[in-house]
C-alpha cells in the first residue's frame, strides 16, 4: 500500500520542531475541567406545565439536552444509570413539561409518570399470531 507524499513531509517538518526550544515555550493544553459538581438543592418537585428555567430552579443544571422537533428532553444525572439504565429525563413539548421519568430520591415529579419506579419491565409488543403474509 502507498502512503500519501504529505505524511514524510508532515513528519520531517514537525520532529524538528518538536525538540525545538520554541516547543518547551508553548504552554501544555489545559487539564480537562472537572465535572461540574452535581447541585446539592436539586431537592424540588417539577410539576406538569413547568417552563425549562422553572425545572432547572427544582432540579439543577442537567447533564445535556435534545431536541426533536417541539419536544425538548433534559437529562439528570441520578447515580442509578447501570442499575436503572437511563438518567432522569424531564420531557417538555413547546417549553411546558409534558413527563418526566425520576428514580433519583431528590427528584420527584408531581404527575403521572410514563414510567413509574415501581414498574417492572414487560413485553411492549405482542408476538404475532398467524402466518406471515406473502
Amino acid at each position: 500500500m502507498r502512503r500519501p507524499a504529505a505524511i514524510p513531509l508532515l513528519l520531517a517538518l514537525a520532529l524538528p520542531l518538536a525538540a525545538s526550544p520554541l516547543a518547551a515555550q508553548v504552554p501544555a493544553p489545559a487539564a480537562a475541567a472537572a465535572p461540574a459538581a452535581r447541585a446539592t438543592t436539586d431537592t424540588g418537585i417539577v410539576r406538569p406545565g413547568m417552563r425549562e428555567p422553572q425545572v432547572l430552579a427544582a432540579w439543577g443544571a442537567s447533564s445535556g439536552s435534545r431536541v426533536r422537533g417541539d419536544y425538548k428532553y433534559l437529562f439528570f444525572a441520578n447515580g442509578c444509570q447501570p442499575a436503572c439504565g437511563i438518567q432522569d429525563v424531564v420531557i417538555l413539548e413547546r417549553g411546558q413539561v409534558i413527563d418526566a421519568i425520576a428514580r433519583d430520591p431528590r427528584h420527584r415529579y408531581d404527575g403521572v409518570s410514563s414510567s413509574p419506579a415501581g414498574r417492572t419491565p414487560s413485553r411492549t409488543v405482542s408476538p404475532p399470531t398467524g402466518s406471515p403474509s406473502r
